[in-house]
């Protein structure tokens, strides 16, 4: 009885909501004009040259030399010259080859010897307050941070050894920032 009227339920529902979505009428499409796309309107674009970056080369600097401060070439005027006259031809010459073009190097800021020194000390200093912690007492997010600041020394010290200055200070800053975070624990 009870699964009767619940068929006729579902089929009373079915069969209102069935004339609920049914029209009279077919919904004719509206008829609306094709849009005609304008062509483009006509272009010249002409490509600005761009004269090749002129490089100077560098003498080789000592440590103490300031660098040399970059002056801007004037731009060369253009002049219409008349046609020369054509001469008789010369004899070519074989040109000899071309010199190997100078070594361009940055000036360098620090001198060597004085960074290196500073990354040394900051290894140093990095090493000996990790020796100051207590590993045992260290969390395991403190213990990761340790474990880093040693591997940044680490790799400090190789950069030092490939003179890879730059990177081994960075790295040997690193390693002192870690340090001196767990030095409190």
């Amino acid at each position: 009885m009870r699964t009767t009227l619940r068929a006729i339920a579902l089929i009373g529902l079915a069969a209102i909501g069935g004339a609920a979505c049914t029209t009279t009428k077919a919904a004719a499409p509206i008829e609306r004009p094709a849009l005609e796309v304008p062509p483009p309107p006509p272009r010249v674009v002409e490509p600005i040259p761009v004269p090749p970056p002129q490089l100077q080369p560098v003498e080789n600097l000592g440590p103490d030399a300031p660098p040399a401060p970059s002056r801007p070439r004037p731009a060369a005027k253009e002049t219409q010259k008349p046609d020369p006259k054509p001469e008789d031809p010369k004899p070519v010459e074989p040109t000899p080859p071309p010199a190997p073009p100078p070594v361009l190097r940055m000036p360098e800021t620090v001198n060597a010897a004085q960074l290196t020194t500073q990354i040394q000390e900051a290894i140093a200093r990095s090493r000996a307050i990790l020796d100051k912690v207590d590993y045992q007492r260290l969390s395991p997010v403190a213990v990761k941070a340790y474990k880093e600041s040693q591997m940044f020394a680490q790799q400090a010290e190789d950069a030092l050894k490939a003179s890879n200055l730059p990177f081994a200070k960075e790295l040997a800053d690193k390693a002192e920032r870690l340090a001196k975070e767990l030095q409190g624990r």
